[in-house]
């Protein structure tokens, strides 16, 4: 039952987010196109260039504005979603069928986890469109060339990869149950539902930086340091063993598991609150 509850609130948010993909791929693929001809052009024509370098500029910035746009839509469908089937109109058909409250809520987490990375992986795969119009072979080879020389001999780029990914995985889990939790106690105001939701969102994320700022004076694995490399600025965190690196293992574990520990409550404070705050039979 769970894996068909998953199925429907996939397919849900699907009907909106996948069209959105489709658009981001194409839009990026015009606009890399669109660019490599500005660049062909150059400076020998400046009125031939100009015409192309106003399409690029428009394609970018309508990219950019679908990134975002993107990003928001996520965000809201996963809300919705989750407030649709279980605190809106179909309610009580949902909790109507032999699922756990548990259950539901897991799959709109899960539903919601899945979207953003799909989002991110979209984000991704379309940028890298682009710029495979746009970069000659040697580009990409002094990219590469950059890059192991400011992290090779300091930390594998695929574990820099990993750490970003789990990171990632978690950070959207973190915002997502933040989210629900928030709707689920804002929907205990008698009126102006959405103004308590604001309000306890407010609230769990100045009280997460209030535990952070604490946190960070007591131990240096809580705090997230910049350093300068190479030529350009890069972002460094923390030191292991006198080498940067993207994070050493007890800044990664501190990370994780704080973010960890979050989503168990935000996950632990919805269900409490749908179980025995609302009548949801």
């Amino acid at each position: 039952m769970f894996r068909k509850l998953l199925k429907y609130d996939m397919k849900e948010v699907g009907m909106v987010m996948l069209p959105l993909y489709a658009a981001m791929l194409v839009l990026a693929a015009a606009a890399g196109l669109s660019m490599r001809f500005s660049i062909m052009k150059g400076t020998r024509d400046f009125v031939a260039s100009t015409v192309p370098g106003v399409v690029t500029l428009i394609l970018m910035l309508v990219y950019g504005a679908l990134i975002l746009g993107m990003a928001v839509m996520t965000l809201v469908m996963t809300t919705r979603n989750f407030r649709d089937n279980l605190l809106g109109s179909r309610g009580y058909l949902m909790n109507t069928l032999p699922v756990t409250t548990q259950s539901q809520v897991l799959s709109k987490s899960l539903n919601g986890l899945i979207w953003i990375a799909l989002g991110g992986a979209a984000s991704a795969v379309s940028g890298t469109i682009a710029l495979l119009f746009i970069m000659r072979k040697q580009d990409w080879a002094e990219f590469f060339q950059t890059m192991n020389e400011m992290f090779g001999d300091r930390m594998s780029p695929w574990m820099m990869l990993l750490q970003l990914v789990i990171l990632f995985v978690l950070g959207a889990l973190q915002i997502v149950t933040k989210i629900f939790v928030s709707i689920s106690v804002g929907n205990l105001w008698r009126s102006k539902r959405g103004l308590g939701a604001v309000l306890m969102f407010v609230g769990l994320t100045v009280l997460q930086t209030l535990i952070g700022n604490r946190l960070t004076h007591l131990t240096p694995d809580a705090s997230i340091s910049y350093s300068l490399m190479g030529n350009g600025i890069s972002m460094v965190f923390g030191l292991n063993g006198g080498e940067a690196g993207l994070f050493t293992a007890r800044q990664m574990g501190f990370a994780a598991g704080q973010d960890i520990v979050y989503i168990v409550l935000f996950l632990i404070g919805t269900i409490w609150v749908l179980r025995n705050k609302m009548d949801l039979q």
